[in-house]
């Protein structure tokens, strides 16, 4: 028996099978056979390279290492600056403190800037204002600025006693206090103290807060304002703040009678110490105290919650040798890239 397949056999059709690659010769045609129309090849035309020195890489270059080279002169110049301005600023430190006037000018108190004063009096240690937050070896806290009453008379001025820790800080808003204060026995002494340069806060910085007594910054004019303010007296300099808080002539009087009558009891808070009764005002006169102790002795008083004021040292950062060594680094980076970019255009030209 033969056995019979069943299956039809397989065809394949055209659509099934693998196209065939054409392959077309160059043939020779004579003149005469050529079209009229022009011939039109599918392969792009390669354009033509643009000269090596139309590159704006190569002048984006050449810009920055005559801009950076420029800066880093300029920075040398700063140098200098600083170098005399720190040696002019010791040289007044070296010198023995002066003694602070009763009548203070404050047209010419800036040509004292960075001189020691020797003042006589005591603190107001009813009424403190805390700067900050600030920081002192890695430690959180605040400046602590009191009203000094000289004893030679004339309005207060504003004395920064240094600074403490959070820790030694109670209560918030009006009510903030030192923990431990300072003991008075109402004694006065003598005190050292440096009249800093004081730069206006920035326009992006944060606002003082003085009803919170939160202090961002140091704004001699707006403090002494705000402590005359809040005692009933008048400004003895006229207040250069044009948005400074302006108070009723008659609630001031009154709150002036009520904090002076011999049935007032004595202020209990800070909140009420603020608004007792002052025999003279605050001058927009800021000085900082100076500490002449040793370092251990600052961290024991920092312990015991006592303000620790500023070395009598010349504290002004001094880093503009390397600013200049970036600026001629980068450009000696940007004048390599742009000789090699130079070098490059030349010999692919």
């Amino acid at each position: 028996m033969r056995l019979i397949s069943t299956v039809p056999p397989r065809t394949f059709s055209k659509t099934f099978m693998l196209p065939q690659k054409e392959h077309h010769l160059p043939v020779a045609v004579p003149e005469q056979d050529l079209p009229e129309q022009p011939l039109i090849y599918n392969r792009p035309q390669r354009r033509k390279p643009k000269p090596w020195y139309t590159s704006p890489i190569l002048y984006v270059l050449a810009f920055l290492q005559c801009f950076a080279m420029y800066l880093g002169f300029w920075q040398l110049r700063r140098l200098k600056w600083k170098v005399s301005l720190i040696d002019e600023l010791e040289d007044k430190l070296r010198r023995d403190p002066l003694p602070l006037p009763r009548n203070i000018n404050m047209d010419v108190l800036s040509e004292f800037e960075y001189r020691l004063f020797q003042v006589h009096g005591h603190f107001d240690m009813s009424r403190v204002l805390f700067v900050g937050p600030r920081t002192r070896e890695d430690e959180r806290g605040y400046n602590v600025i009191m009203p000094f009453k000289r004893s030679s008379g004339g309005p207060d001025i504003l004395v920064n006693r240094g600074f403490v820790t959070n820790d030694q800080i109670v209560g918030t808003g009006m009510n903030k206090r030192l923990r431990h204060p300072p003991k008075d026995d109402g004694k006065d002494r003598a005190i050292v103290v440096l009249l800093p340069r004081v730069y206006p806060p920035s326009r992006l910085a944060l606002p003082n807060e003085p009803h919170n007594n939160l202090w961002l910054q140091i704004h001699p004019s707006q403090m002494a304002h705000w402590l005359n303010e809040q005692a009933g007296i008048e400004d003895a300099v006229p207040s250069t703040m044009p948005d400074a808080p302006a108070e009723s002539t008659a609630y001031r009087w009154l709150r002036r009678i009520a904090a002076t009558a011999s049935s007032a009891p004595a202020p209990s808070t800070p909140e009420e110490a603020f608004q007792a009764s002052q025999s003279e005002p605050v001058l927009p006169v800021y000085m900082e105290e100076i500490f002449g102790g040793t370092f251990a002795d600052a961290n024991t008083l920092i312990r015991q919650g006592t303000p620790v004021g500023r070395p009598p040292r010349i504290e002004l950062r001094n880093q503009h040798a390397e600013y200049a060594a970036t600026w001629f680094s980068l450009s000696a980076i940007t004048t390599f890239m742009f000789i090699y970019m130079l070098r490059r255009g030349r010999r692919t030209s």
